[in-house]
């Protein structure tokens, strides 16, 4: 459902250039957004493809962060953004440190797997352990952290978490996206 607009244009003169531009401004009407509209809005914008993992009871547990964002650098803060439906969170808000992989395109193949079941995520995957925290093996950069606070963001939560420790293993390496509904690279530095 697309908005009614209406525009209006307003032409100006800069004297100093005798140049004159037009520009249109547009004005759109409230009316509610539709769930699949703003999917496929956000599908245009770039998201990178991460892991939030830890060792809970002994077993690695992790998902794929829906968004992931760097907040701040001193202190060094990043929010990750979780489904409320999912069943890795209850487990993964317990640890005392999470681990976050930022994907190349070399994990393209284990994107479906590290969604799949939760007892088969990390199935034949090389990861390491850094105080439970779980980072997958060759991602461009591990960050380890703890979360400092939770935000109720509709159907997800938002978690801001303290980095404690952060190695870039390839930075230069080819990012894993979800960009136009599809599993990408934007290619390499």
């Amino acid at each position: 459902m697309t908005a009614p607009t209406s525009a209006a244009a307003h032409s100006t003169t800069d004297h100093t250039t005798n140049r004159s531009t037009t520009r249109t401004t547009t004005k759109t009407t409230t009316t509610p957004l539709s769930p699949t509209e703003l999917r496929s809005a956000w599908a245009s914008i770039p998201t990178p493809i991460t892991t939030l993992a830890a060792v809970v009871d002994d077993k690695p547990i992790g998902l794929i962060v829906g968004s992931y964002v760097g907040l701040s650098l001193e202190p060094a803060l990043v929010a990750v953004s979780v489904q409320k439906s999912s069943r890795s969170w209850p487990l993964l808000r317990t640890a005392d440190h999470l681990g976050i992989s930022v994907l190349t395109a070399d994990h393209a193949s284990l994107v479906r797997q590290l969604a799949g079941p939760i007892d088969e995520r990390f199935d034949g995957i090389s990861w390491d352990n850094d105080r439970n925290a779980v980072l997958v093996e060759d991602a461009a950069v591990h960050l380890t952290g703890h979360i400092i606070n939770e935000l109720d963001t509709g159907d997800h939560v938002t978690a801001v978490l303290q980095v404690d420790r952060v190695a870039q293993h390839a930075p230069s390496a080819a990012p894993l996206v979800f960009h136009g509904s599809q599993v990408t690279t934007i290619g390499e530095l």
